[in-house]
């Protein structure tokens, strides 16, 4: 991720933490155009960055006088994933953990195991509900604009959930399959890391 990106994406918790503690709610308006960046890249063209970038601006004229509204957008991010793997689970799809598996195991130089479906198909249900959840916890905090509880979930919590999920399945995976190859922690991070939203357009 180049580290703009990297900046960007510090920067909106660190908004919020300011407005906080000078007590400036009104500050993390600029939280929405600062996100707003992080998915520039993510749309092909100007008309769809603009776009965006207008949508951002405009809504963070709202949230001068509704700051709540800048702490919306990770958990309609996290419920929307959690949708979208989901949506992976129909009969004629390939399911989310599924094709992580066979990008890893590309990447790596290395075939993706075939006798794992049902395994994959089931954390990627496991994924969804973790991510669904998240976010609900998520949005109810930015609904009752509980921003410091809010801080603490998406900074703290959300992170150390999904780290733990991570090595949940990399630990179950090792006791279900105990012939396959299976990586360390801090290698499967980083294989997980390495995945980009890109490479699932191939």
């Amino acid at each position: 991720m180049p580290r703009w990106r990297l900046i960007a994406l510090a920067g909106y918790p660190a908004l919020v933490y300011v407005s906080l503690h000078l007590g400036r709610p009104e500050l993390r308006s600029l939280c929405l155009p600062l996100l707003a960046l992080l998915f520039l890249p993510l749309l092909p063209g100007w008309i769809g960055r603009s776009v965006l970038m207008g949508t951002a601006l405009a809504l963070a004229g709202i949230a001068l006088f509704a700051p709540s509204l800048a702490l919306w957008p990770p958990g309609v991010i996290f419920v929307a994933l959690g949708l979208w793997f989901a949506s992976t689970l129909r009969r004629d799809s390939t399911p989310v953990i599924a094709r992580f598996a066979e990008l890893v195991h590309a990447g790596n130089g290395t075939e993706a195991p075939t006798h794992a479906a049902g395994w994959l198909r089931a954390w990627t249900l496991a994924w969804a509900t973790v991510l669904a959840a998240i976010g609900a916890v998520a949005l109810w905090l930015a609904a009752t604009d509980q921003a410091q509880a809010w801080l603490i979930w998406v900074v703290a919590a959300a992170p150390l959930i999904m780290l733990a999920t991570l090595w949940l399945e990399l630990l179950l995976r090792r006791h279900r399959f105990p012939d396959d190859d299976h990586p360390g922690l801090i290698r499967f991070l980083l294989d997980v890391i390495r995945i980009q939203p890109h490479h699932f357009a191939r």
